[in-house]
């Protein structure tokens, strides 16, 4: 099975470990609970700020993301 090495970010076994920590469950939570979102909206905005903190990638405005 090939690897999708043109996207960068967290594999999906990568997801799921991140999922099995307590801080993630609990910003999962408040985050649906605050915002009034659904689950996977919210482990996906973990997961993009997980991607945006990892070492050794561009910063967002290089990226050509702004917000």
């Amino acid at each position: 099975m090939a690897r999708n090495m043109s996207k960068p970010g967290l594999e999906a076994c990568d997801q799921e470990r991140v999922f099995r920590s307590p801080v993630a469950l609990a910003f999962v939570r408040i985050v649906v609970a605050r915002r009034g979102i659904t689950q996977a909206q919210a482990r996906q905005i973990y997961l993009d700020y997980i991607n945006r903190t990892q070492p050794g990638r561009d910063a967002p405005a290089e990226c050509g993301c702004v917000n």
